[in-house]
């Protein structure tokens, strides 16, 4: 497979990988993370079943109310998932066969994106199997950003030609480049946990949470990453009135229903706070990276940059915003988890430009910036 061609793989498959991130977070906020009890089918059937004896039977079988509402969102995503795994398949067998007539072909990064794959197909199944665990719900929202990540990488790797920037230029945002990019990288798995613990509504005041947060706050407890300390009798005491059917259910099994979230008010505000005080802290590193870039006149290339950068930090701020005011509606809520992957990918694009380039093979450049 020639370059021009697993390029075109690596655009198709980083657009089914972000269609799976906003499909994963509609499933994640619309509480339909349990829509189908099992995996990777949903009730025994390849998709949501519709023959309404059979669903009596499997409403029984496992213990759970059929919502169609809610598997089909499930399903979808699933079904996404998967495609976007075969392409992948596709692109890393591509890669090493293209290699043969092609030593300049890049075959580091499918070599990572198959085994990650299948991993994130893993966590997939331990979601619904561990009842939405929020570790393992984070680490699939951190292993989606990273396939996609790592996909667009690999299409600027796979670029004609790498676009030509003075080095004495690159380096006056070498480091700063790097710190922001890994500021965000901390701040989406913070988002992750805040979203997996369902604590996106504990604060609904701004700048950093309701009046009094400070002497009613649980960091220790917020961030017990196993949560193995809940027994079913703590477990009830929390919020006996929400949970009941859930712990009816949940009879005889050795975990606990974790949709809805399972910690008190205290823990879910330490963790809101949290990803607040982390948003004005990538907020103003990343910002001055903008700024900084905006005002670099030996480059219009960097300028341009930085304008789209500036561009897409506010847009997230500002949803962000939005979600606090606005009481999480749902599509802004997705909206922001759209604008953390594009101000991820914008970040890796300023790193690429100003030093990882450097490091790839010298291909055909154009005039400096």
């Amino acid at each position: 497979m020639q370059k021009k061609t697993l390029r075109k793989f690596a655009i198709f498959a980083s657009v089914l990988a972000l269609c799976v991130i906003l499909l994963g977070a509609w499933t994640r906020l619309s509480d339909a993370g349990l829509g189908c009890p099992d995996w990777p089918g949903c009730y025994g059937h390849f998709t949501v079943p519709q023959d309404a004896e059979y669903i009596k039977q499997a409403e029984v079988k496992y213990n759970q109310v059929f919502e169609a509402d809610k598997a089909w969102p499930e399903m979808i995503h699933r079904h996404f998932a998967k495609a976007i795994g075969l392409v992948i398949i596709i692109l890393f067998v591509g890669a090493w066969r293209g290699r043969r007539k092609d030593p300049t072909i890049p075959v580091l990064l499918p070599s990572i994106l198959l085994p990650l794959v299948i991993f994130q197909g893993l966590l997939g199944m331990w979601t619904v199997t561990l009842k939405v665990h929020p570790f393992v719900v984070m680490l699939h929202l951190l292993g989606g950003f990273s396939i996609i990540s790592l996909l667009f990488l690999y299409i600027l790797q796979l670029r004609p030609k790498i676009v030509s920037l003075s080095e004495v230029v690159a380096k006056k945002f070498k480091k700063l480049a790097m710190v922001s990019f890994v500021l965000v990288i901390l701040q989406i798995a913070l988002g992750g946990w805040t979203a997996a613990n369902y604590a996106a509504t504990a604060c609904t005041k701004l700048p950093f949470c309701n009046d009094g947060w400070t002497q009613n706050v649980d960091f220790k407890g917020g961030y017990d990453l196993w949560q193995k300390g809940f027994e079913f009798d703590e477990f009830k005491a929390l919020e006996q009135e929400k949970f009941e059917a859930d712990l009816a259910k949940a009879q005889g099994e050795s975990f606990i229903n974790y949709e809805g979230g399972v910690l008190s008010h205290e823990q879910k505000v330490a963790i809101h706070v949290s990803h607040r005080i982390g948003a004005y802290i990538v907020f103003l590193v990343v910002g001055l990276l903008a700024f900084l870039m905006i005002r670099e006149r030996d480059s219009v290339l960097i300028r341009h940059f930085g304008r789209a950068l500036a561009l897409v930090l506010i847009g997230q701020m500002l949803l962000g915003f939005s979600n606090i005011i606005f009481a999480l509606p749902l599509y802004v809520a997705v909206a922001h988890n759209g604008g953390g992957v594009i101000l991820l990918l914008t970040l890796i694009a300023v790193n690429f430009l100003v030093s990882w380039q450097f490091k790839q093979p010298k291909q055909v450049g154009g005039k400096h910036g």
